[in-house]
């Protein structure tokens, strides 16, 4: 799916803020990865956020480190292993889970990172069962599917389409 797909069914902000437009060569670097063409739209139109009341996308560069991408990739790893034995990797191995977001409930969703950026697919932690669901689809999908009721993973509540809106930019990004 592309943004304007998503654009059709959740409006962006007027103002995103901290959208983030580039430069992505030294983030992806830091990152040892390129990234997804929809996160990278994403990111830039609709910036930093609360997605149905209920769950964030991290940013590149947040001043919120909680926030920040690049943060949360590096020490999601040290926080999972605690709770549970991932059934995949995690990043930077090859094919490994990449942390792009979070829940109110402590769900995390990665990206299962095989082959091209442009085909990883959503993977839900739920925090709650200690349980992974792969979604056969990329973020963009994943949030156009959530917004129109199409797409419902086993840990998020079944009222998540009963909110008064469906993006709403942090207005406290200082955490």
């Amino acid at each position: 799916m592309t943004i304007e797909a998503l654009i059709k069914v959740v409006p962006p902000p007027a103002a995103p803020v901290e959208a983030f437009s580039g430069p992505w060569p030294p983030l992806e670097a830091e990152l040892g990865t390129a990234l997804p063409e929809d996160y990278k739209d994403f990111v830039r139109v609709y910036g930093s956020g609360y997605f149905m009341e209920f769950l964030g996308i991290y940013v590149p560069r947040s001043c919120n480190p909680n926030l920040r991408l690049e943060s949360r990739v590096q020490t999601i790893g040290e926080y999972l292993v605690y709770d549970v034995e991932p059934p995949y990797p995690l990043w930077p191995s090859p094919g490994g889970l990449l942390n792009f977001g979070g829940t109110d409930n402590g769900d995390e969703l990665f990206w299962l990172a095989r082959g091209a950026p442009a085909d990883w697919k959503v993977v839900l932690w739920d925090r709650g069962l200690l349980a992974f669901e792969v979604l056969e689809c990329g973020l963009t999908d994943f949030l156009a599917g959530l917004a129109t009721g199409e797409i419902l993973p086993k840990a998020f509540p079944e009222d998540i389409l009963q909110c008064d809106c469906l993006f709403q930019p942090n207005s406290d990004i200082d955490g």
